[in-house]
């Protein structure tokens, strides 16, 4: 990339994004319009990071080309046919930050996302009025644009399936989390009950990484207050500041209460212990200081300050890599609630419903990732029984 991508603070405590060039420090003019007017429609940070991430693919390759897209999008023509082509050839042969291939999906993510941002800078391009025969031509080209975008596209076969942890991975993860057995491979009891805290949340509530790093006191605890409080930032008092700053977690989903549905989970038991005996700081003369300058749930050890993100994410590696379940991380544990929580209220619309809300989601379109397994599995049992020449209906 000759671009970076750096996030900050503005005057509102709103994280913000801009884009420098590594060689020259200049700034896109463009992307920064884009990150502006992507910011004003309330997206957010994280969706904001990626799609603007997903442009220095396009910037790096024009550096390349010696194409001024700032210019071109601007003041010019527009981005041509043949510089779609070229760039989507170039993109095919570029790896990922992880240093792989670019997966499909991702390809078709970048590619979709340059298709949208070259059509929204289009009508910055105001140099000649639309019913004159050249802003005609101008808009007939964009159409072209915006057809050679989509037929740059890879078709992707594979049915968009949620990913998910079978049960025994799902048993082997929380035995091999549990305080007593962390503890027992040397794991302070601050770290073993912390980390186990976090599975539970996510594998029993499906909540979001971010979500559970959000997490503040008052969200868990208080008389009567027997359920888990999902709230998003821009919702909560202004005098909430998050120490983490740009980069502190928030959670895109609605707001929203979620009781514990599980009656005998050890969700509820091992919250009250890290509260009342491991949500603490070390001060310099080692004693234990519960009484912080934040109130956050989920905590470094020793230091006291609230767990970032990245950490998070090294916390998710280490279990993957200690439990033996390759490829863990937060977000499957998720995946793996609702799929199988979809699949038990499948055929019941209210039911359906309350799923959408416990999920965070504003309409039953975000479940549909989680229809395939749902099918899938319906399949695999419906096949079982007629191979054992039992009476056999379809699922479907």
């Amino acid at each position: 990339m000759h671009y970076s991508l750096k996030r900050f603070l503005d005057a509102n405590e709103k994280t913000r994004f801009i884009v420098n060039h590594l060689k020259n420090n200049s700034v896109p003019i463009c992307i920064s319009l884009f990150e502006h007017h992507q910011f004003n429609s309330g997206n957010s940070p994280n969706s904001l990071s990626k799609a603007i991430y997903e442009l220095l693919y396009f910037y790096t390759w024009a550096d390349i080309a010696n194409l001024q897209i700032d210019s071109l999008l601007l003041n010019g023509p527009g981005i041509s046919e043949v510089n779609v082509r070229q760039f989507c050839y170039w993109l095919k042969l570029r790896n990922g930050r992880s240093g792989k291939p670019i997966s499909i999906k991702s390809y078709n993510s970048i590619v979709n996302q340059c298709a949208r941002f070259c059509a929204w800078c289009g009508q910055w391009n105001a140099t000649r009025p639309f019913d004159s025969e050249a802003g005609f031509k101008i808009e007939m080209m964009k159409v072209a644009v915006h057809d050679t975008w989509k037929s740059n596209s890879i078709r992707n076969r594979n049915a968009k399936l949620a990913p998910n942890l079978e049960d025994h991975e799902i048993n082997v993860i929380d035995d091999y989390l549990k305080p007593l057995h962390s503890i027992s491979r040397g794991d302070s009891p601050e770290i073993a009950y912390r980390n186990y805290l976090m599975w539970r949340l996510a594998i029993e509530m499906g909540l979001r990484i971010s979500e559970i790093l959000s997490l503040r006191l008052q969200d868990c605890t208080g008389p009567n207050h027997n359920f888990i409080s999902v709230v998003r930032t821009d919702e909560r008092s202004s005098e909430c500041k998050d120490p983490r700053g740009a980069y502190s977690p928030r959670p895109k989903t609605l707001s929203r209460d979620l009781g514990y549905i599980f009656k005998n989970s050890p969700l509820q038991f091992v919250l009250r212990e890290y509260i009342g005996k491991f949500r603490y700081k070390k001060t310099a003369d080692g004693h234990k200081q519960f009484l912080l300058d934040h109130d956050f749930l989920i905590l470094t050890k020793a230091s006291g300050k609230p767990l970032s993100n990245s950490f998070a994410t090294k916390i998710a590696v280490k279990i993957a890599q200690g439990s033996g379940i390759k490829g863990f991380h937060w977000h499957l544990a998720r995946h793996s609630f609702f799929n199988r929580a979809y699949a038990a209220v499948l055929d019941n619309q209210s039911q359906l419903n309350d799923l959408v809300y416990y999920g965070g989601w504003s309409d039953q379109k975000s479940l549909d990732i989680y229809v395939q397994k749902a099918i899938k599995e319906r399949s695999r049992k419906a096949l079982s029984a007629w191979q054992k020449g039992e009476n056999w209906k379809p699922s479907l």
